[in-house]
Formats: C-alpha cells, sequence, structure tokens
C-alpha cells in the first residue's frame, strides 16, 4: 500500500484513499477558489453600486433642473398677465410706457438667468417695475373697479404665490442633490465626473419679495 507521506501535495492536487496523488483542488484550492469567488463578488457589488449612484445622482441633477425652469415659467406667466392690464388702463398708457417697456426688458433677463442669485435678483426687479405700473393704475377708480382688472389681479397674485411654492420645491431638489454629491460614494463620483454642489435660493425674503403691494382699500 501506498505511503501518503511518501508524497508532496502539489497546488490543484489531492490523495486518494489508497495515497495515490489525483488530480482536482486540495484544501488550498478550494480557499484560493472561495476567496477568489468573494473578490468577484465584492468587485461586482462595488461596480454596481457606483453605477447606480452615478445614474441616481443623473436623475437628481435633472429634477433640479426642472424645478429651476419652473421657477422661470411660474415668474414669467406672472408677466404674461401685464399686456392685458394695460389694455384694461387705456386711458393711461401714456403714463405707463417706461414701465412697460422697463417689464419686458425684464422678462428677457428673467430667461436669461443661470443661477438662482441671479433669476431673484431679475424678479426682485421686474416686482418693483410691476408694483410701479399698478401704482399708477390705481389712481384710476374706473379702471380698478371693473370686473376684468379684479380678475387680472387675482391671477397675478395667484402666481406671486406659485412662485414662492416653486422656490421651495426647487430648494428640496437641490437639498436632496447635494446630500447625494456630498456623501459617499457620491462624493468620489462626484469628484471624478465633475457634480458639484448647486445653489439653493435665499431664505432672505427681503432680497426675494415676489408679492405684489397692497395699495389698501
Amino acid at each position: 500500500m501506498n505511503n501518503p507521506e511518501r508524497y508532496v501535495q502539489y497546488p490543484g492536487y489531492g490523495y486518494d484513499e489508497n495515497g495515490g496523488r489525483r488530480r482536482g483542488p486540495g484544501v488550498g484550492g478550494w480557499i484560493a477558489i472561495g476567496i477568489l469567488v468573494v473578490f468577484l463578488i465584492s468587485i461586482f457589488s462595488v461596480v454596481g453600486s457606483c453605477v447606480s449612484t452615478y445614474n441616481k445622482m443623473i436623475d437628481m441633477e435633472e429634477d433640479v433642473n426642472l424645478a429651476f425652469a419652473n421657477v422661470q415659467n411660474v415668474m414669467q406667466s406672472r408677466i404674461e398677465k401685464i399686456p392685458d392690464l394695460v389694455k384694461v388702463a387705456d386711458e393711461s398708457a401714456k403714463h405707463l410706457e417706461t414701465i412697460y417697456e422697463d417689464i419686458a426688458a425684464g422678462r428677457s433677463a428673467l430667461g436669461a438667468c443661470s443661477t438662482p442669485e441671479e433669476l431673484d435678483a431679475a424678479n426682485a426687479q421686474l416686482t418693483e417695475n410691476i408694483n410701479q405700473f399698478l401704482a399708477v393704475v390705481e389712481s384710476y377708480p374706473t379702471i380698478t373697479a371693473s370686473q376684468q382688472y379684479s380678475d387680472l389681479m387675482t391671477s397675478i397674485e395667484g402666481a406671486a404665490n406659485r412662485i414662492l411654492v416653486a422656490r421651495e420645491d426647487y430648494n428640496v431638489a437641490v437639498s436632496n442633490y447635494n446630500r447625494t454629491v456630498r456623501r459617499f460614494p457620491g462624493s468620489l463620483l462626484a469628484n471624478i465626473f465633475g457634480f458639484e454642489e448647486m445653489e439653493e435660493f435665499a431664505a432672505d425674503e427681503a432680497a426675494n419679495n415676489s408679492s405684489i403691494v397692497d395699495f389698501g382699500d
């Protein structure tokens, strides 16, 4: 009978019941295979997590861009009511011509804004122009007493409220995106692929007054 002690065990070989050498993984071979399998599973897991996080950041970036566009659209919707007010205030049109030109220029500036700070500044200037416009119109009781004027004012004030809601929605989207960019593994991927933190709208309402002035009764 063969003595197993006479044989040196080589990697990838084991012994049969008679002590003869046979092909196949021995204990060391199985351990190596197990380590390799665990390593590959870990690699696939890390890669899968990175791909998932990258796609998530792309989706969240698009959500932020959409929210920003919604803020612009709501701000512009308020301006679109002004031409109708001009028609209603026809008898005071010559007093409003300069202000209306400023509003038209402000609308173009609003569409060119690319950051919350720029958008807030443009909207604040437009709000001032609109308030000047309405201050002139308010001096004509026959105009302000009309149902058409009342309906337009309700629409403009509603747009001002929607601006505040749209700003809040944008800030929520930015907050979620920024947290993903700052946390691991998002922070690592952000550095690699150029994802940067985004700016929220400032909470200072004095710097961003979207409401229409109250002229009283």
